[in-house]
């Protein structure tokens, strides 16, 4: 591989690694479940882009296979995820209506 190729691929590593910590923080000081997810997801893509490099800089192509496999399980994730937020988030909002239903003028 050309050394250039090879520089240029660790140095993307190591912003990636930047990437990852600035999602990291965001995962924990997230103020909506909404925030907390999406930098979850963003974390979980910067995986699978760090796997990828690495498959080319190894010459494994196994690693190309893991991160295929990752990132399905990462989508199955986020949907699940998304779903349980909705909904939990509907039965709120149905509380604080009927709440507001019962105790207003009677209508």
């Amino acid at each position: 591989m050309d050394e250039f190729v090879r520089v240029t691929l660790i140095v993307v590593l190591f912003f990636l690694v930047a990437c990852m910590v600035m999602a990291l923080i965001r995962a924990f000081t997230g103020k909506k479940p909404a925030d907390r997810l999406v930098a979850v997801n963003m974390i979980t893509t910067i995986v699978i882009m760090m796997t990828i490099i690495l498959s080319v800089l190894l010459k494994e192509s196994w690693l190309a296979d893991i991160s295929a496999i990752y990132a399905l399980v990462s989508f199955v994730a986020v949907i699940v995820f998304s779903r349980l937020y909705i909904v939990s988030h509907m039965k709120k909002k149905a509380a604080a209506e009927k709440e507001k239903g019962g105790a207003g003028d009677g209508n």
